[in-house]
């Protein structure tokens, strides 16, 4: 009987994670981000590598900012593109000189080229207050206000924003219906855990910060030997400094980000994301991240046992459906807010197929290195 002891121990966890982040969703406060402000100076920041394809979308979102163009400028820094994404913002810029659009060559220093290309950002703005997004990203009309009413009415130090794949269409390949289910996931995580104040993942598609905080805090230097983590080692970083991280829950503050192409590149991807969660020194990020792996893989565990003792099935369907609701309770929230709710008719075998997923990515992950933009990281 003891894998039941330990399965029941496991669930409990997850029980307690999963209603303290439904909690935290509570708890943290819509914020429509509505009033008109227009008093910080904003640098936009944004990295890119082989973007031809996404940047037609970026610059549209831009250049419909409605901000005062003096209050704010574009750094696009270019990581080595072997494509026409540098030629394109070229031409992005002589076709709008009302806008100050300074496009920036990357300095490689460590191995992750994106924080090199965001330190280079940071380096050369002329503003206080650093916001980020990425090439394949379209920000809207009201960004910057609702920064600027972050900051204006609590002096924020770090603030992250939600970010939500394009949509899906019943078309669409299975492997993107289930990154939609999945990246909702992770967003009603990173709601839940702000609300509950105890936050440890953001994303850098929807980020601002302090200037001075960002140089205070030591930047991407405790973190230069992970390829990625640039926007939670630095929310990591800002958090052990004790300065003011806030997150704006607003329907108008929703960045868009493109979906991966193809499975080869989700897969590399999760893989990415998935290496920078040695790196977390949070104890309730940890403790998130260990709960969430050890669920799923008592679920695969549990599968296996049944093979050899079918009466092991009936706590295995119980666990099961502990995790199959108090997930669904979450992503809703999540498919809500983002305005995907026809996703969550992918929900019911997406939850199925997800513990092998997780759990083979998490392990996979200790082992191997990844591919992204052309580049080959190894453990």
């Amino acid at each position: 009987m003891l894998p039941v002891y330990i399965l029941a121990g496991i669930c409990l966890c997850y029980i307690i994670l999963l209603l303290s982040l439904l909690y935290g969703w509570r708890n943290l406060k819509y914020n429509p981000a509505s009033v008109p402000s227009s008093e910080t100076a904003f640098s936009i920041i944004i990295p890119f590598r082989n973007e031809q394809v996404n940047l037609p979308g970026l610059f549209d979102s831009l250049k419909r900012l409605k901000y005062p163009t003096h209050k704010f400028e574009i750094l696009l820094i270019n990581d080595s593109s072997k494509d026409d994404s540098e030629k394109m913002v070229q031409e992005f810029r002589k076709m709008h000189p009302e806008l100050s659009i300074e496009p920036l060559q990357n300095q490689r220093e460590s191995i992750s080229a994106k924080k090199d290309a965001l330190k280079v950002g940071v380096e050369k703005s002329r503003f206080e207050y650093i916001a980020t997004t990425d090439a394949d990203c379209k920000v809207p009309e009201n960004w910057l206000q609702g920064f600027d009413a972050q900051i204006e009415s609590e002096n924020s130090d770090l603030i992250a924003a939600p970010v939500i794949l394009d949509q899906v269409h019943p078309k669409d390949p299975l492997f993107r219906k289930f990154d939609l289910i999945d990246f909702m996931s992770l967003q009603a995580t990173t709601v839940g855990a702000f609300g509950l104040g105890k936050p440890f993942i953001c994303n850098a598609a929807n980020l601002c910060f302090k200037k001075t905080g960002f140089q205070e805090v030591g930047g991407y230097k405790q973190s230069s030997n992970f390829a990625g983590g640039d926007d939670v080692f630095l929310l990591q970083q800002f958090k052990e400094h004790e300065r003011k991280i806030d997150f704006i829950r607003s329907t108008n503050m929703i960045v868009t980000t493109a979906a991966q192409k193809d499975l080869r590149s989700f897969l590399q991807q999760r893989l990415r994301w998935a290496a920078k969660s040695a790196g977390y020194k949070d104890s309730f990020a940890r403790f998130a991240a260990l709960t969430v792996f050890l669920m799923n893989a008592a679920m695969i565990i549990g599968l296996v046992l049944c093979l050899f003792d079918a009466s092991y099935l009936q706590w295995l369907m119980i666990a099961f459906l502990i995790k199959f609701n108090l997930d669904f309770m979450l992503i809703y929230k999540a498919a809500v807010f983002f305005d995907r709710k026809a996703s969550m008719r992918s929900y019911a075998w997406s939850s199925i197929a997800y513990p092998l997923f997780s759990a083979g990515i998490a392990l996979t992950s200790l082992f191997v290195g990844f591919k992204w933009k052309g580049r080959d990281y190894r453990k």
